[in-house]
């Protein structure tokens, strides 16, 4: 592992540095949704990036990358994204897709003898195609949940944690879990409430909204 790390060069590092973090993220996210405790959360994320300049790479006494002080903010997960109704793109899961696979694909472009800009170009590419592929895979399963023996309306009345956060005055939708005949199962939900549901919190059903969407009030 050493051997490989010392062989790699400024930029691989570089993505080393994304890859690795995001596949321990993603393998952990898959042992939750296979026990069935995995959700994606609200993308809507803030984050205070500083790396330093410590990072010296070629033992110069110098460092080889520079401060990297940033405010990333992703985009909302329930935001429109343009390619159709129940996909959604910018979410968590997806953007851990983007990185992980972005990040391997950039240092295997770059062992490869592969120059620089086109390796990123590359590796960017593949990252955005993971996300799509991400997107539309869970699109997949809620039609699946929702195709199936499901009866939403059996979820009037019953408790629920919302695990992506429900804007104010059904202005859009958020998500929930909750347990429905017996399989936890989630659901687009929107709220007549003054103030937006955030992740975490308890809610109750009070109604249904269309076929898939639940109308949820704060617990009291």
């Amino acid at each position: 592992m050493l051997a490989w790390w010392e062989s790699l060069d400024a930029l691989a590092r570089g993505f080393a540095f994304v890859a690795i973090p995001a596949t321990a993220l993603l393998l952990i996210q898959t042992v939750l949704t296979l026990l069935g405790l995995g959700h994606d959360a609200d993308a809507d994320v803030d984050v205070d990036m500083d790396a330093g300049a410590s990072l010296d790479l070629d033992g110069s006494g110098l460092p080889d990358v520079p401060d990297l002080d940033a405010d990333i903010d992703l985009p909302d997960a329930h935001a429109d994204t343009g390619f159709g109704d129940g996909l959604q793109l910018f979410s968590l899961r997806g953007f851990i897709a983007l990185f992980a696979v972005g990040g391997w694909a950039g240092i295997a472009f770059l062992e490869n003898g592969m120059a620089p800009v086109p390796a990123v170009i590359l590796a960017v590419l593949s990252g955005a195609a993971a996300m799509l592929a991400t997107a539309l895979i869970l699109k997949g399963f809620l039609k699946l949940q929702y195709n199936g023996t499901l009866d939403i309306k059996n979820a009037v009345g019953l408790s629920g944690t919302v695990y992506l956060t429900i804007p104010a005055k059904r202005t859009s939708a958020g998500k929930v879990t909750l347990l429905l005949q017996e399989q936890l199962a989630e659901f687009e939900a929107v709220t007549d409430a003054e103030e937006a549901i955030k992740t975490g919190a308890e809610v109750t059903v009070v109604g249904v909204s269309g076929k898939t969407v639940l109308i949820v009030q704060p617990k009291c």
